[in-house]
């Protein structure tokens, strides 16, 4: 376990509208692509079904929680699909993160499946699959969430964070 991964998480939780972040597959993401962007945490990922997904952040989560930092709470939304909310206290937050409110407000407003996709292609990039070849992996494994405008809006996302898309 990295302690700064840890406090790192929890500050980012923290710099959230009302502290919080809702759904576990949005923080993977944000993380993940906020890494890439220089936030300093480490943690590792490997595709899962989602996209990019890393244990032991999931982990650090249940550690936040026991150590009364960040809560989280399932919800079932209107078409029955359950999802959590995860709220930090206010002593979670840290000056570390100021330096990137800007990529925290940018994925924040982005809908989710735009992060997932965002956050797949770029893991598919970065995995050395060129710009066409990381579009042909997204869609196969993505289908109809690329569809519309959503895949456009994840590349637009990535270049507005600076990360290569094309």
């Amino acid at each position: 376990m990295n302690i700064e991964n840890y406090r790192l998480l929890a500050g980012l939780i923290a710099a959230h509208p009302q502290r919080q972040v809702v759904g576990r597959t949005r923080l993977q993401k944000e993380v993940r692509l906020l890494q890439r962007c220089g936030f300093p945490t480490d943690y590792s990922y490997t595709i899962h079904f989602y996209g990019p997904y890393s244990e032991a952040l999931q982990a650090d989560i249940g550690l936040l929680e026991a150590f009364g930092l960040v809560h989280e709470r399932d919800d079932v939304s209107q078409d029955g699909n359950r999802y959590y909310i995860l709220r930090a206290e206010p002593t979670a937050a840290l000056p570390e993160t100021d330096a990137f409110d800007g990529q925290i407000s940018l994925l924040n407003e982005a809908p989710t499946v735009v992060l997932e996709l965002a956050a797949t292609y770029d893991a598919f990039r970065e995995s050395g699959s060129d710009h066409e070849e990381a579009l042909t992996r997204l869609r196969r494994k993505k289908g109809s969430k690329c569809d519309s405008g959503n895949l456009e809006k994840a590349l637009e996302l990535l270049a507005a964070l600076h990360l290569q898309a094309t």
